[in-house]
């Protein structure tokens, strides 16, 4: 799978018109369309899928073993078979954002929507992580709104940041749904707008909205799954090894914890096929290596920006010494993190979005015992760690 750049998403919207008032379709965006809920879904559709050419309905993604064991162990929710009807909106609300992004093809029969996976590389990639999804969902929302005519309201909500502008926004969004889609009542618009708004302000670093208040919108305000871990840190009269023991007890769901670690590994595997260090043909990379171990480490475990794509004699002779992963190299640690600092600073130069870069300042604050601020440079930002590591 190629890597996905904002550019490619951008120039992948650009081919295809999303106006609503010629579609008059309102199931291009639900409340249940959060990121982490996309993710799943898209993961679910290439496990349960025999090839991307089968044809598939709601209930053929809902009812697979893999959808079970995502909503059962890393939503934290009861069995899909006990309640088969009540996770319709869970799959289906995914499904048509995506058929109305032109990503699957969609087509009625025998009253069912039947779907086949027309773009299989957007789906891989929104699969990888939420925060894949966050970027598709953001960019595409951001398209249908332009393309519909009414991109102007939220630019003067974006400008005012007033709740007498939130509410202008809402009651045009309200007569907007009623008028060119099927819907007739007014509830049904402002479930659809608190998440597009929130998912379109936070990509412009605005307020949004919260109980129908104009309020800051964090990352984990657009998520179905609040991952709690995220926002936990040590108190330092604490040891690591307490600090773990702690964070093992706090967390809300260990199996979501977990699932969101292993797939920060994947995502940074598929990002570097070749290792970071090398950077060449000949340096296949296979291993995931935690540069700050996830066992003392945990709270920035799940973070790709803590992770980078090794070797196996990278990863077991150099990262770990003589193949024991419970001892770390710092010398060699500070050669993976000047390494990944490099695939950060080629990312953001680039614009290509795979990486944060708050979140690479909060893996080194938390590593390395440090207090940078988040408006450090990378030259700054390569200077201590040098200095940290070397004097």
């Amino acid at each position: 799978m190629r890597v996905i750049s904002d550019k490619v998403l951008k120039d992948y919207f650009s081919t295809i018109d999303l106006d609503i008032k010629k579609s008059n379709n309102a199931r291009f965006f639900d409340q249940k369309v959060q990121p982490d809920v996309l993710s799943g879904v898209c993961e679910s559709m290439l496990f349960c899928l025999e090839d991307s050419a089968q044809e598939f309905t709601t209930g053929h993604i809902r009812d697979c073993s893999y959808s079970e064991q995502i909503v059962t162990s890393f939503f934290n929710k009861p069995s899909i078979a006990k309640a088969p009807n009540e996770y319709d909106k869970f799959f289906g609300q995914p499904l048509k954002t995506l058929a109305y992004a032109r990503v699957l093809e969609e087509r009625k029969k025998s009253n069912k929507n039947h779907y086949r996976i027309r773009e299989k590389e957007l789906i891989e990639y929104i699969a990888l992580s939420d925060r894949n999804a966050y970027r598709f969902l953001a960019l595409y929302l951001e398209k249908v709104v332009q393309d519909s005519g009414i991109w102007e309201w939220f630019e003067e909500f974006f400008e005012l940041q007033t709740q007498e502008s939130l509410e202008r926004l809402r009651e045009n969004f309200i007569d907007f749904m009623i008028r060119f889609t099927p819907i007739n009542g007014r509830l049904e618009p402002i479930r659809i707008l608190n998440p597009l708004l929130n998912i379109l302000s936070f990509k412009y670093k605005k307020r949004g909205t919260k109980a129908g208040k104009v309020a800051p919108i964090y990352y984990n305000d657009l998520l179905y799954n609040r991952p709690n871990w995220r926002d936990l840190k040590k108190d330092k009269s604490l040891t690591r090894e307490e600090f773990a023991r702690i964070f093992q007890n706090t967390i809300h769901n260990l199996k979501y914890y977990k699932y969101s670690v292993q797939k920060a590994k994947r995502y940074v595997k598929n990002l570097h096929p070749y290792s970071e260090i090398h950077r060449f043909g000949a340096y296949r990379a296979t291993q995931a290596h935690h540069i700050f171990p996830s066992c003392e480490y945990p709270e920035i475990a799940d973070l790709p920006e803590n992770i980078i794509a090794l070797t196996p004699n990278q990863h077991f002779c150099k990262a770990h010494p003589n193949n024991k992963t419970s001892l770390i190299d710092p010398a060699y640690q500070a050669i993976c993190l000047l390494a990944k600092l490099d695939s950060i600073e080629y990312d953001r130069r680039n614009n290509l979005g795979n990486y944060s870069w708050e979140n690479f300042v909060k893996v080194v604050n938390v590593g390395l015992d440090k207090e940078f601020a988040q408006d450090i440079d990378f030259e700054e930002m390569k200077y201590q760690i040098a200095k940290h590591y070397f004097g």
